[in-house]
């Protein structure tokens, strides 16, 4: 074959595949505007409007009365930042109070309280404030310090409140298109979404080992935590931690922050801080069953705060940090119907799965 022969053979190969992917792309291209016809409304579980007690001075919770000598009173506080304070949620669905209803079951003269001392915000660090407002003022008896995985991050400032507005700088759903051929293509938007959720995603991990490896942010999360161990020491107050995961990627063997989770076991160990960590609570539970805004605001929804608080409550009966008389009496395995004999009675404290992160990514699917 000669030369020009072979030319014009190449440009004809090149020309039918060509036309071949783009009848292949206006296929798709089609059956895309076809399925987006027929998606359903968008719509919103989140509450109309956000109420709070009218004696309360903060939004998150009741009045915190003084102590008075001789009340029966075990007292708890949750120190903790917007995982705690529940943002876009009722303060009484967030967990700490969620964990109080529960340890008031039984009809005894002991009665719980839970306070939430949750900032949105806080680092470890401002949460050493809220410890001796927890002790000195308030009399705690116990403290639960919620970690999520941002708390080593070193803020100039102490926030104070509901942070309002902005652009969520994790979110993974990728930005609508305004001009050009991703304005009109169904296709180009999906190709340019999937860039941009890998893209992000890699920098969303990113972000929290760097935090990590940060080795001013790790001194002070570290200090932070002996600080509030000592505040407790000094008080007698048993302080205890709880780990929570992030929502913002899928919480199965492909998580990717074991590592993180790790780190903080080892320093609360090395402090004496008892420690639950709650991945294994949530592993294999579909994202959008626990998110609280699903693909835009990865905050745990009424969902994972009710799960954290009922895993907190078994792992704090069966180590014994709560009074005897508060362990729940009545524990049932169903409740499906009202007929006496149809529930099967658990034990008052059932055993807590609460295998380390990295041996649930080794092991079965959750239970």
């Amino acid at each position: 074959m000669s030369l020009p022969t072979a030319i014009k053979s190449f440009a004809a190969s090149a020309l039918l595949c060509a036309a071949s992917v783009a009848v292949v792309c206006l296929i798709i291209e089609a059956g895309m505007r076809l399925s987006g016809a027929s998606q359903p409304a968008e719509w919103t579980d989140r509450p109309r409007a956000y109420y709070k007690p009218e004696a309360a001075k903060y939004f998150q919770d009741f009045p915190i009365e003084p102590r008075k000598d001789g009340d029966q009173l075990f007292r708890i506080a949750v120190l903790g930042d917007s995982f705690t304070f529940a943002t876009h949620m009722q303060f009484d669905d967030a967990f700490p109070k969620r964990l109080e209803r529960m340890l008031n079951l039984n009809t005894v003269p002991l009665r719980a309280q839970v306070f939430n001392y949750g900032v949105p915000g806080y680092s470890t660090a401002h949460e050493i404030q809220s410890a001796k407002l927890a002790t000195e003022r308030d009399g705690a008896d116990l403290m639960i310090v919620e970690i999520t995985l941002n708390d080593p991050e070193r803020k100039p400032f102490r926030p104070h409140g509901l942070w309002k507005g902005g652009v969520n700088p994790f979110d993974l759903s990728g930005n609508a298109p305004s001009s050009g051929v991703l304005a009109h293509s169904k296709l180009a938007q999906f190709v340019a979404a999937r860039v941009h959720n890998s893209r992000t995603r890699n920098a969303y991990v990113d972000y929290y080992y760097d935090l990590f490896d940060n080795e001013k942010n790790w001194a002070e999360f570290t200090g932070a935590l002996k600080a509030i161990a000592s505040i407790g020491s000094s008080h007698n107050t048993k302080v205890v931690a709880v780990v929570f995961p992030l929502f913002g990627l899928p919480l199965d063997e492909s998580y990717p922050f074991a590592e993180l989770h790790k780190r903080v076991h080892e320093a609360t160990a090395e402090l004496g801080i008892p420690t639950l960590d709650l991945f294994s609570a949530y592993y294999g539970v579909p994202l959008e069953r626990v998110q609280v805004v699903v693909a835009k605001d990865f905050h745990p929804n009424e969902i994972a705060h009710r799960m954290a608080a009922e895993e907190i409550y078994y792992w704090l009966a069966e180590h014994k940090f709560i009074p005897e008389p508060l362990v729940i009496h009545e524990l049932f395995q169903d409740r499906i119907d009202i007929r006496p004999n149809s529930n099967t009675r658990l034990a008052a404290s059932p055993s807590v799965n609460n295998s380390h992160p990295v041996d649930r990514l080794r092991g079965s699917p959750r239970r």
